[in-house]
Parts: structure tokens; C-alpha cells; sequence
């Protein structure tokens, strides 16, 4: 059994280590496509909070944080980062455009419905993924809402 033990630990120590340099490349792809320290903060900051509030909830409700939690949390990198660029490229305009806001919230409900009802099914890995990118993706949009710049004159 200790040696299953061992197997699993080295297993989830390397997909946390990929899942880090997974993360750091999306940031690497932002701030190379931003070409701003303070513009790729203001979007990558509200993913980390995300993450950390999402992880931190999970944690006080007392899920055992396993790799599909993990898997799930990059989901909410990978969706919370088309919210964030979406808001900024909003900033940068200076106007808001009502059809792309009316589909970017839609976008976020239908997310958050759909693996809302994941995390009510009877299958764990379903479950996990959606107990972490339900509330994962909701945070994420409110936080890169809070987060977005006002534009400058």
C-alpha cells in the first residue's frame, strides 16, 4: 500500500508542477500579447483570485482537493481568460458594446449552469470538475469585472 501511496504523491506532484508551468505559459501568452505589465495584472489577477477563492471554499467545505479539482481549476484559467481579455479590450475601446456584453454574461450562465449540474452527479470525476468550475468561472468573471481598468485620458 505504500507504495501505491508513493506512486499517487509523485503522480500529483507532477501535475501540480505541469498545471504551474501550464499556468505561467497562459501568462506568458497574455503579457506577450499585451505588451503591459499593468494590463496583463489586471487580467491575470483576478484568475489567481479566482483560483484562490474557489480552492479556499472548496477547502473550508471540506473537499479533499484531488487531480480533477486540479483539472478543473484550469478550466477556470482558461475561460476566466477570455473574460479578462474580452473586459480589457472593452477598456482599451472605451465603450461597452450591450451584444457582447448580453453574450458574454450568457456565455458565463451557461457555464456556470452546466457544471453546476455536473457537481450534482453520482460520478465523482463529473462532481469534482463541476463543484470547482462552476463557482470557479462565476468568480472569475466578477473578479475581472472588478478588476478592470478605467481608461486613461
Amino acid at each position: 500500500m505504500q507504495s501505491l501511496d508513493d506512486l499517487y504523491r509523485h503522480y500529483l506532484r507532477d501535475a501540480l508542477r505541469q498545471s504551474v508551468a501550464g499556468a505561467l505559459a497562459v501568462v506568458a501568452v497574455i503579457a506577450l500579447r499585451l505588451r503591459s505589465a499593468r494590463r496583463t495584472a489586471a487580467i491575470v489577477l483576478p484568475l489567481a483570485l479566482a483560483v484562490v477563492l474557489t480552492m479556499g471554499v472548496l477547502a473550508a467545505c471540506g473537499v479533499a482537493l484531488g487531480i480533477l479539482h486540479l483539472i478543473g481549476l484550469l478550466l477556470v484559467v482558461a475561460i476566466g481568460s477570455n473574460y479578462g481579455l474580452f473586459l480589457d479590450h472593452w477598456r482599451d475601446v472605451g465603450r461597452f458594446d450591450p451584444d457582447t456584453l448580453a453574450s458574454l454574461l450568457l456565455a458565463n450562465l451557461t457555464a456556470v449552469l452546466a457544471f453546476g449540474l455536473l457537481a450534482f452527479s453520482h460520478i465523482p470525476a463529473l462532481s469534482a470538475l463541476g463543484r470547482v468550475v462552476a463557482p470557479g468561472v462565476a468568480l472569475a468573471l466578477a473578479a475581472s469585472a472588478a478588476f478592470v481598468l478605467p481608461r486613461r485620458r
